[in-house]
Formats: structure tokens, sequence, C-alpha cells
């Protein structure tokens, strides 16, 4: 099996000659404050997996993980950047590290829960305006694996999400264990680097906050460059959210440095320079009662947006997310309900839907193995027939 790329299939799109599509700028409702008692719902989850506990619909958010996931391609013009044929190497790591940092910015004051994924539920994500096409699948329940795969002219991206926890009365912890991967189409480097702790902060009492903590390391495979970039937690810098980075040559040695803030800018400068040059800057045009919606940028508002010609396993098409998004609190409980009391029959009856698009890989350069998508999904769109997809809503 060769490497995850799906171009050939992708460019039977012609995303190129898609008309751009007019998408909503806000939700069917604003959110509803929903007056709970949060120690009462929570006390009984402490040193328990959260990914095996059914969470009261009233934490969550009106998007799946999948979709959530889909999030982390909101600013993909940095990967455009990164693909450019004129840039050095070290400049491609550079665009990289800054990429892998941005997707805490986009959902850092969020603190409502994505959907949990079906096994087999699907979220497909075309962006004409952006040229790229992104299919992602739930292929594992327990323990959630959650897979993604996006392709454009220029780049190929793919990830298997996967996780460890830890719930205690004043935080949660998410330790991502899955990969992301990042191949330049012109010169085939492959790129590839696991994302850092999350910590969510005040869990029972006190205003929610977040941090980020560990050095993530972005590689190179085909040059064997690497780039880091240090996330410093709370407890050992009350400036938790200034981050700095490192890209290195083939040496070891730092040619470029990062410094930024991953709630809202980055900038960078080669060591030989006194400039620093902007990379990238949050935009702040979000709208300005952003938390009415969420907390979701226009981006995000979009995702769940109803589209006709998805596969009936979207994510769009969940009862219980539509309800929620619509503001009908007690109808989402009640699907939500339904749809976790339809798995575990399937479970039981060992008639488990099975991930159509999705399956195990060993990386001839990582070494590892995880899931990466085999191909079909677009070609079932267009012949529009998905009459393999199993019906799990």
């Amino acid at each position: 099996m060769s490497y995850p790329d799906a171009y050939e299939e992708f460019k039977l799109l012609n995303i190129q000659d898609m008309k751009e599509r007019k998408r909503r700028l806000k939700l069917p409702v604003p959110k509803h404050d929903i007056q709970i008692s949060l120690w009462r719902t929570l006390k009984s989850f402490v040193g328990k997996d959260l990914t095996k506990v059914a969470i009261p619909v009233h934490f969550n958010e009106p998007l799946t993980f999948l979709q959530r996931l889909s999030e982390d391609l909101e600013y993909s013009d940095l990967l455009d950047k990164a693909s450019d044929e004129s840039i050095t190497a070290e400049m491609r790591l550079m665009y990289l590290t800054v990429f892998s940092a941005i997707p805490y910015a986009c959902v850092s004051r969020r603190y409502s829960k994505p959907f949990n994924p079906l096994l087999a539920e699907t979220y497909e994500l075309v962006r004409e305006d952006k040229g790229y096409a992104c299919i992602a699948e739930q292929v594992s329940h327990h323990p959630p694996i959650t897979c993604l795969h996006a392709e454009h002219e220029r780049w190929t991206f793919w990830q298997e999400y996967k996780m460890e926890s830890k719930f205690r009365p004043t935080y949660f912890k998410v330790m991502p264990t899955g990969s992301v991967h990042f191949k330049v189409r012109h010169s085939n480097e492959h790129f590839s680097w696991v994302k850092p702790t999350t910590t969510i902060h005040n869990i029972i009492l006190g205003q929610l906050w977040n941090d980020q903590e560990g050095t993530v390391t972005i590689t190179n495979h085909t040059t064997g460059q690497k780039a880091c970039l240090f996330f410093q937690p709370y407890k050992t810098t009350k400036h938790y959210t200034k981050i700095k980075g490192e890209v290195y040559d083939i040496d070891g040695n730092v040619v470029i440095q990062i410094k930024g803030d991953w709630t809202s800018h980055f900038q960078y400068k080669h060591v030989d320079s006194e400039t620093w040059t902007d990379v990238w800057t949050l935009e702040t045009d979000i709208l300005e009662e952003k938390k009415k919606y969420w907390g979701f940028s226009p981006f995000s508002l979009q995702l769940n947006e109803p589209l006709e010609g998805i596969a009936p396993t979207d994510s769009r098409l969940r009862p219980d997310q539509r309800e929620l998004e619509h503001g009908r609190v007690d109808e989402a409980a009640e699907e939500k309900l339904r749809l976790e009391e339809l798995q575990r029959g399937r479970r039981k009856a060992n008639k488990n839907a099975n991930p159509q698009w999705f399956s195990e890989f060993t990386d001839p350069d990582t070494l590892e193995t995880y899931h990466t998508y085999h191909g079909g999904y677009w070609e079932s769109k267009l012949a529009e027939d998905f009459s393999t997809s199993p019906n799990i809503f």
C-alpha cells in the first residue's frame, strides 16, 4: 500500500470549477442559557474515563468531534504557503510549526463538548473557496479513534486522532497519542507531529480556562530536518499563552526562530536577522455576538449547515445535534439517548456499523500503524451512490 494519496479521486471533483457557495453567518437560534448543577452532574464522573461516560446534552455544542477536528483546517492558507515551490525547506517547516498551534486559538474559549461520533459516522467538508476537500470518519468507538483526510491541488493533510485522558475535581487533561501528517505534492516531502497535552481547569468551580503543555516536534521525514514548538503550562509560567519555537537545519543548528501567543498571533525571524515578520494573526472580525453562538468563528458556524448529496452517515444528519442547534434541548436529549441506545443494541447483537472509508496502514517513514483513507468516498458522492453506508441515525 502506498502513501495516503487520493489526489486522482480528488481531481474528479473539479473543485476549481465549482461555483463558490454562499454560506451562513449565524446559527438558527442563539445558544440558550441552561441552568443546571454542574457539580451534581459531574461529581459521579471523577476518576472515570470520560470517553465511556454519557454526558448530558446540556454540555454539548452543536458540532460532532468529526467537525471539531475539521476545524484544524480553518487557516489552511498556511498549508498553501508551506507547499509553495519557491520557498526553502526551513520556511516550509516554519509555516507548518505555526499551523500546528493555530487550532488552540480557534477553540481556546469554547468549553462545550462536541458530540461523540457514532461508529462509522462521517463528515465531509468541501471548501471550493479554499481549494480543498476533506472527509472524516469515526473508525472506533471504544477506544474512540477519529480519522481525517484532506486533499488540495498542492498538498495532502491527514490525521488519526486518539487520546488518553484524566478527569479530576479541578481539571480535565487530554493527551493526544495519534499523529498528524502533511505531504507536499511537488516535492513529496512528508511531515508529521503529535499534538500537545491540553488541560481544562476549574471544571467544578470558577471560570473555565485551558493551557497546553509539552514540546511539539515537526519532523520532515524526507530531509531529516525538524522544528520544535515549546508549550508552557500555567504551573511553570503565568505567561502560559506565550510560545517560542525553533526550526533547525540538517545539522541541528537553529536557523529560524518563532515567537508569539497561541491565542492570537505568531512571528518569525532568521537567526542572522533582527527583523521579526508576522506569520499569522487571529481574525478579529468574528461575530460581535460570538458568545451567543457557542463561541464559534464564522468558519465553525458553517460546519453544520444543511447540505444535500452527502452520505447518510454525515454528522449534519444527526437529529440530536440538529435539535440542539435549533434550541430544542429536551428533544435533543431524547434523540441523543435514542442514538446511544441504538448503538449499544448493535454492539450487543454483534451488528456494529463498519467504517467505510479508512483502514489500517503502516507508514514506511514513521513505521507507525494508523488508519488512513483508502479512497472511494468522492467517487460514491459523484455517483450519488452511498448504498453501502450503514444506517446509524
